[in-house]
């Protein structure tokens, strides 16, 4: 019997959250169902990642690398499921090196996609004292306010050539603008496949 390492990624912030073992019967069953299925080497049988935890792995997309010995399933799997059995979202959580000459770098899409959460978060919790809770409960029109003085403020500093201001101006910008998309339930995915349908 042939046993394949299966990468598990998450499709929206990209984050690596699991390495686990597949069998071709594994892989069918994974295709058949659309959720992921491994080999348990400890065990010696297959199994259905979150058949008892809950935490199931709904599969979007399986890839195989170069040499088809290895695979990689792209999954949606929701920010309140974990994917470890310690309890930690991802099984990569034990830093064993970080070199200083390349500090941690978040992807721009990763960065964006959390303060999506966190300002969706903020409309579904309404936490006091926060300014994103005032946002949303003085309403869209409020929403739209704000974000057309943002428009003009970064046309402003453009076209002052004030970099420095640009580059506040732009940051309230992007994050109105993630109020209002959340406020209109549009995803950032909504928007990465829009742009990816124009792209000639």
């Amino acid at each position: 019997m042939v046993l394949y390492p299966v990468v598990v990624q998450e499709y929206k912030s990209g984050e690596i959250l699991m390495l686990a073992y597949a069998n071709e019967e594994a892989l069918e069953l994974t295709k058949q169902t659309g959720y992921a299925h491994f080999f348990s080497r400890e065990r010696q049988k297959i199994w259905k990642k979150g058949e008892t935890s809950g935490n199931e792995m709904k599969v979007l997309e399986i890839r195989k690398d170069c040499d088809d010995d290895a695979y990689l399933y792209i999954v949606d799997f929701p920010e309140d499921k974990v994917a470890c059995h310690t309890g930690n979202r991802s099984c990569f959580f034990k830093k064993e090196y970080n070199s200083e000459a390349k500090p941690e770098d978040r992807a721009t899409s990763q960065f964006w996609q959390e303060l999506y959460e966190l300002v969706k978060n903020r409309k579904e919790n309404m936490p006091e004292g926060s300014y994103t809770t005032k946002l949303f409960r003085e309403g869209k029109k409020e929403i739209v306010k704000k974000f057309g003085e943002e428009s003009y403020e970064v046309a402003i500093a453009y076209l002052r050539e004030d970099k420095e201001n640009l580059v506040w101006e732009i940051a309230d910008l992007v994050y109105h603008l993630t109020a209002l998309m959340v406020e209109s339930e549009i995803s950032i995915e909504d928007i990465m496949t829009e742009l990816k349908r124009r792209r000639r």
